[in-house]
């Protein structure tokens, strides 16, 4: 029997970035608002719909988010946001929370929706949030009213599906028991959350196809298909992928693979922020933004992203945090559909990336020029050539580059230009 991976995989998934809180909160330096505003506007020209925006929390425990007001008002006056309908989501775990959120809306840049989180088992939620399930059940309705009077929408997160850092793995039936009690409350929008990058992909399907199982007859007034997985043991990206397979349709990630822990430290203060709570490591950033972009284009589903401007912005980001970050496509790029010329010269150093520390590699799309059929001939000249797999593809780029270069001299020297291929740069042309 022959198994088609492709026929579960969806045409197409939604994306939602979060950065700007979630991203950013283990970060051991604040974060201006400026520089924040400029990534919102730069996720939302690259087609984002969807972005995590603040978090309404103490700002004794979260330094990063101390300017939540702010940062909300000044993204919902972002032209880009205010022309694309961007859902902003934020977050608040208590009651005041609620109320500062209610605050903007009242003067009148609202969230789209204020995300409490309430985990799975009682451990983690005694550590994270302070209370027990039972405890945070008698305040939930009040978030609920605060929401509905306020205009903005109501969202479960709820924490440790897939496993706790403090008690080990979770049944699934404790997620049915948290969101069918939001049910009951209004409740249409839950987050499942791999906190701290417990799961493995095995477990990661099955859950979300417990789920689907369970709530797909309400597919049309609520969500719950999401992908939200934290990096702690080198699974985010194939915990995702699962997590598709099994019937997940939003993938929440974060450029840079931020994420984790609310930092201790922040600009060399101890005592800032809340610090480790439940895990002996402080960095468990979410699935990374450049990487599970170029993989779910390579499995053929649409994000409706545009990846080239997302790896871009990932590189400008490393710059933000001052240190090369762990996510691959920033250095390698995605992967080339045919030859290129770098890669068939030989003694070719123009392409070797300059040393650390720091490493400081970078993927320029502009250095891979596609190579055509004459260029390839001629590195293996007087050699036998097996043109398969990629003949008609160098063919292409033969027919393409006639008839539309442009020859420019300086100084003596020639140089052409591709006038209508993906390569717009001057190529210095050998003497003749």
């Amino acid at each position: 029997m022959k198994f088609d991976m492709r026929g579960m995989l969806p045409e197409k998934v939604e994306m939602l970035e979060l950065l700007l809180r979630d991203g950013l909160q283990h970060s051991p330096k604040y974060i201006p608002v400026q520089a924040k505003l400029w990534y919102a506007d730069q996720f939302v020209k690259a087609g984002y719909r969807m972005i995590e925006v603040t978090n309404f929390g103490h700002p004794a425990l979260l330094p990063q988010s101390s300017d939540a007001e702010e940062i909300l008002r000044q993204v919902s006056l972002l032209d880009s946001v205010k022309e694309n309908g961007v859902h902003l989501k934020t977050y608040g775990m208590t009651k005041a929370a609620f109320e500062r959120a209610a605050d903007c809306a009242q003067k009148g840049y609202p969230p789209s929706s204020v995300t409490f989180t309430i985990s799975t088992e009682d451990l983690h939620g005694r550590r994270n949030s302070g209370r027990t399930r039972e405890e945070y059940f008698e305040e939930i309705p009040e978030f609920v009213r605060i929401a509905k009077e306020n205009g903005f929408t109501i969202d479960m997160a709820i924490a440790c599906v897939y496993g706790s850092p403090c008690a080990g793995p979770v049944p699934i039936e404790n997620t049915f028991e948290l969101i069918d009690r939001g049910l009951d409350w209004g409740i249409r929008r839950f987050t499942p959350c791999d906190t701290t990058g417990e799961s493995n992909p095995l477990r990661s399907y099955e859950y979300m196809a417990a789920l689907v199982d369970r709530y797909s007859k309400y597919d049309d007034e609520m969500k719950y298909r999401l992908a939200h997985f934290h990096e702690g043991r080198g699974m985010s990206l194939a915990n995702t992928f699962a997590a598709i397979l099994g019937g997940a349709r939003i993938v929440e990630a974060s450029l840079g693979l931020g994420g984790g822990q609310p930092s201790f430290v922040v600009d060399g203060v101890p005592g800032l922020g809340s610090g480790p709570y439940y895990d002996n490591s402080m960095e468990k950033g979410n699935c990374p933004t450049e990487d599970v972009l170029v993989m779910l284009d390579e499995c053929g589903i649409d994000t409706g992203i545009d990846i080239d401007k997302m790896l871009q912005v990932g590189r400008v980001f490393e710059w933000t945090m001052g240190r090369t970050l762990h996510p691959w496509c920033t250095k390698s790029g995605r992967p080339i559909k045919q030859p290129v010329e770098w890669c068939i010269p030989e003694g070719n150093i123009a392409y070797i990336p300059p040393y650390g520390p720091p490493e400081i590699y970078w993927a320029d799309p502009s250095r891979y020029k596609p190579a055509s059929a004459s260029f390839i001939a001629k590195q293996f000249e007087g050699r036998k050539l097996r043109w398969d797999p990629w003949e008609e593809k160098v063919k292409k780029v033969e027919e393409e580059e006639k008839g539309k270069t442009a020859v420019y001299s300086h100084g003596g020297r020639e140089f052409v230009r591709a006038v209508e291929t993906s390569v717009k740069r001057w190529f210095l042309l050998p003497k003749r």
